[in-house]
């Protein structure tokens, strides 16, 4: 189902682009690595398995030279930030070529500065009150977290029920078998980590099982087999 940003809710033509091809990708890769090597190692596999929007989370050593690293390298992609707890990591995301900024929690200056810098802010939210108090902030999306442990898509179409004009991206818990219940409660995308890339096929270098992984989740949500 696509989704746009409500006429009240006004986005910058570039993060308007973002969430439409968000949609369309359906698939947020989160790289959440012990390693700044692994990280790289693991999102270019992701990359040229399909999976074209990556999430480079802060708890990854020197992530602002992962993210740079891959955007450089891969124009194509989406990179973006994630676990951004304080504005001294938005800056430095937005330094090193991120286009999203990805939050746990929701705070006011980090979803100002995303839209001073046409960055798409997805602050984290759980309760209807938190979706909404973020979107009346000016949030352009949510990052519906913890999803899986807290009821699923079930939960999620029930509390988008009154909020059909929030997008909302999918986020904790979710396996292959969840995947496509997501979008059809109405979810925007999904952000998928260790699932997608378990811990053990990083530190073995297993790209192909990562590469298996990755065409299931295409697969699963519609997608083609191939980039």
């Amino acid at each position: 189902m696509s989704q746009t940003v409500s006429q009240t809710h006004q986005a910058s033509t570039e993060v308007s682009t973002l969430l439409q091809r968000l949609g369309e990708a359906k698939i947020i890769g989160i790289v959440r690595t012990d390693s700044e090597e692994s990280a790289l190692w693991v999102s270019r596999v992701l990359i040229e398995a399909g999976i074209q929007w990556l999430e480079v989370t802060f708890t990854v050593p020197n992530a602002p030279n992962v993210m740079e690293q891959l955007s450089e390298q891969f124009p194509h992609a989406v990179i973006g930030a994630g676990t951004v707890l304080d504005g001294k990591q938005a800056v430095q995301a937005l330094a090193a070529g991120a286009q999203f900024l990805v939050s746990p929690v929701t705070q006011e200056p980090m979803i100002q500065f995303g839209l001073a810098n046409d960055l798409l802010v997805m602050p984290g939210c759980l309760t209807p009150t938190e979706i909404f108090h973020a979107w009346t902030l000016g949030a352009p999306a949510i990052k519906f977290f913890p999803a899986q442990p807290v009821g699923g898509p079930e939960y999620l179409s029930a509390v988008r029920g009154p909020f059909p004009q929030i997008p909302l991206v999918a986020t904790g818990g979710i396996g292959l078998p969840h995947v496509a219940g997501y979008i059809k409660a109405g979810a925007l995308a999904v952000g998928v980590g260790s699932p997608l890339m378990p811990s053990k096929d990083i530190k073995d270098r297993n790209s192909g099982n990562i590469r298996a992984l990755a065409t299931a989740y295409r697969e699963a949500l519609g997608l083609t087999a191939a980039p």
